[in-house]
């Protein structure tokens, strides 16, 4: 018997697991493939030796086996052979599938160029051998179709302002702090190991304090929550900075020493009295000022957001200004706080944007979206260049500013990215998509190839950990079922095909493994009897110029400090501080529409149970949550007339398109704010229907003018009406 010591991928958390299995395997080398079948695989338990997890699995992990043997996965390569949508699909030996998707690739480069080739691919699945293969066939179009809502702004923000990530949660050495603050984060839902790092520092003794418009565990549990109006991040973040300097809650001498237009901030956040602030938010005055109070007087204080402040259209201005806090606490990058945590230096997806060489900058300097958002997108963009995600759809149905013919996704954007009628009608329009995936998604179902990739259990892998300096191994369990290979085999073994192969650094996936580890001296067979590898780390590196290439103190920006006005922002024409701005739809700001429209519905949530829709197909994850679901307060449902379990249609101002949701009634709610859980489909013989149906995104606008830098989304924060719907509805949902 085998104990193999590996990680999850079915989220970004990636918690440590331990396999036992009936083989001894060797995961490298000759004998990488394990003797064991997936039914040999006996039982997986959390790793207790994982530094992040220490031994927590959430119910995805725990059904990782039946993920792994579900009878939908798809196991051999599948070509189409209806009309796109049809759901008609051949097996085809790898050979054929391979050869003929190389060879309608070159047709196209030939016909378009390279760069109406897209790639489309997200962690925690494969990234980094797309990179490799967009840069041997020449083409910028990288499709990342969060970029504007997810850990991009987040990163661009900090970048900003810091010139390293400090507000992602890392979640480790917690232990010191004295306050956490959970910024639109609801970790017992999408981060659980994370959730349970903050209640060791409760147990030690820390305060809590939750910024959400929903009832979370996190917020139920907090010392403060602030029950805040969804999209009003920003002026909450400014109300709590002049609460800090009115009051003296900062320190003086550090801001004095180590920051850039603090004087200008003092100015602005002037403007956002507390009276002020609360009308915008829906928070209580004493509240605001009480949260500032405990953040500016906390021994140690850690803060940490993600999604929740990405979503509500403001995303840039309202993630540098939660930035802003921990600067003006004076103890960035102590223990208890928030710390910079330098990835180990390893080959790794471009997270942060190398230093652009010529080629590369020739490559990108045409890039889709350049000209509007160049700190977003092109060789000017402060982390990895992406475009913005209308912008490509844009030039899948008009070939402006140049074509995209073909889309290689290993993501599912037909649920995922906004206005979902528009996206499918551009992935109609392709000449070719390729999907690899586990399971025929709602945009697998739409496409030409879906080519099967292995499951967690069944792969080696480095695994990442964005926000930490750490990395671990992925161990392959068992062996993989049918014919699914490692995604970035695939990758290589097609750019081989299309006669690139020598443009790429190695020519198979275990090199790949090497070649990445290269840097820091190990091999993947050492990372594996190693674990996992932390890449060394000390407090206060700015002190000691340890985060400026240059080697001198001080922090990776433009003037050497932190910035509160940017000079980056300023050179592109950007207004140097941050702004609150009104949502585009909202009770405040649109008074007419919301007559009509009158609750703020939040989107883009999800529970525990699915990861971006993975696991939708899984009975014991079905079971305990079949539907699609629309949060409201008890005094919203009785209102409407409606009980727990009813049926309502929901329509927004943004479309005349709708969908449906089953009632979720969540006591604490505010009953002017619904939440429709994000990123849904309902499994059946049309997946895309089963998106058209249910999908929030159907309502969500995809728009490039809702953040000045970034584009924005709106997902977190729409105006909508609802209606209960009639029994024939509900029983078609069902089905």
């Amino acid at each position: 018997m085998a104990s193999i010591r590996t990680t999850c991928r079915l989220c970004l958390v990636r918690c440590g697991m331990l396999v036992e299995t009936h083989d001894e395997t060797s995961v490298t080398g000759d004998n990488a493939l394990p003797n064991s079948q997936p039914g040999d695989i006996i039982k997986f338990i959390g790793d207790r030796d994982h530094p992040l997890s220490k031994g927590y699995l959430c119910i995805k992990g725990k059904v990782s086996q039946d993920m792994m043997e579900s009878p939908n996965r798809v196991i051999y390569p599948q070509k189409r052979v209806g009309e796109r949508g049809s759901g008609k699909w051949e097996r085809v030996t790898w050979d054929e599938a391979l050869d003929d998707i190389a060879a309608r690739m070159n047709a196209i480069i030939d016909g378009h160029g390279a760069r109406a080739i897209s790639v489309q691919a997200l962690p925690p699945k494969e990234y980094y051998a797309y990179e490799l293969f967009l840069e041997a066939i020449d083409s910028p179009t990288f499709f990342k179709h969060d970029a504007h809502n997810c850990f991009t702004p987040q990163l661009m923000s900090d970048m900003l302002t810091y010139g390293a990530l400090a507000t992602y949660p890392a979640f480790i050495g917690l232990e010191e702090a004295n306050l956490v603050v959970l910024w639109g984060v609801n970790l017992s839902e999408t981060n659980g190991s994370k959730a349970f790092r903050v209640r060791d520092a409760q147990r030690a003794g820390a305060k809590t304090i939750a910024v959400d418009p929903r009832p979370t565990k996190s917020a139920r549990d907090a010392d403060l929550w602030l029950r805040i109006r969804p999209g009003t991040d920003a002026a909450l973040a400014y109300g709590m900075i002049n609460q800090m300097i009115e009051n003296g809650w900062y320190d003086k001498e550090f801001v004095a020493e180590w920051t850039l237009g603090f004087e200008e901030l003092k100015a602005r956040a002037a403007e956002y009295p507390v009276e002020r602030v609360s009308e915008i938010t829906w928070i209580p005055e004493a509240d605001i000022i009480e949260a500032a109070r405990m953040f500016g007087t906390a021994g140690n204080a850690a803060l940490y957001t993600f999604i929740g402040a990405t979503m509500g259209g403001n995303s840039i201005s309202a993630l540098r200004l939660l930035g802003f806090l921990p600067a003006l606490t004076g103890k960035i990058d102590q223990d208890g706080n928030n710390c910079f945590m330098p990835p180990a230096k390893i080959r790794m997806p471009s997270y942060y944007r190398p230093d652009t060489d010529e080629a590369s900058a020739e490559r990108l300097a045409d890039q889709i979206s350049t000209d509007k958002f160049p700190l977003l997108a092109g060789p000017t963009a402060l982390t990895a260049p992406y475009p913005h995600p209308l912008h490509v759809i844009d030039a899948m149905l008009t070939n402006d500013p140049y074509p995209v013919r073909a889309l290689w996704t290993d993501c599912n954007p037909m649920v995922g990215l906004e206005d979902s009628y528009k996206v499918m009608e551009a992935l109609k329009s392709l000449d070719l998509m390729i999907v690899s995936d586990m399971v025929e998604s709602p945009t697998a179902h739409l496409a030409d190839y879906i080519l099967p990739v292995t499951n967690h259990l069944e792969s080696n892998a480095i695994t990442e950990y964005s926000g930490l300096n750490m990395i671990s191994a992925r161990v392959r369990a068992t062996q993989p079922r049918g014919e699914a290979r490692e995604e970035a085999d695939i990758v290589i073994d097609v750019a081989q095909r299309m006669g690139y192969g020598d443009k790429i650094p190695v020519e198979t996936y275990e090199e790949l493994l090497d070649y990445r580890l290269a840097p820091i001296g190990m091999t993947f067979q050492d990372l594996c009897e190693q674990g996992t590898f932390m890449w060394p780390d000390e407090r206060e590196k700015f002190r000691k110029g340890k985060m400026r290439p240059d080697g001198k103190p001080g922090f990776n920006t433009p003037s050497g400090k932190i910035e509160f006005t940017s000079g980056k922002l300023d050179d592109f024409g950007y207004d140097p501080l941050p702004e609150h701005r009104e949502p585009p739809f909202s009770p405040q700001g649109t008074p007419d529409i919301a007559e009509d429209y009158p609750l703020v519905m939040g989107s883009g949530t999800r529970s525990v149970e699915f990861y971006s829709t993975l696991g939708i197909e899984i009975p014991k994850l079905r079971k305990r949550r079949p539907f699609p679901g629309l949060e409201m307060s008890p005094e919203t449902a009785e209102e409407y007339g409606l009980k727990q379990g009813d049926w309502v249609e929901i329509e927004a101002p943004t479309t005349d398109k709708s969908i449906i949701r089953q009632v979720i009634i969540l006591p604490g709610m505010d009953p002017r704010v619904v939440n429709a859980e994000g990123l849904w489909y309902m499994p059946g013989d049309d997946l895309v229907e089963g998106t058209l149906r249910v999908g929030a995104n159907v309502l969500t606008p995809l728009r490039d003018d809702l953040d000045p830098i970034i584009g924005g989304s709106v997902a977190r924060c729409l105006l909508c009406r609802i209606k209960k719907v009639e029994e024939d509805v509900k029983l078609r949902a069902a089905e």
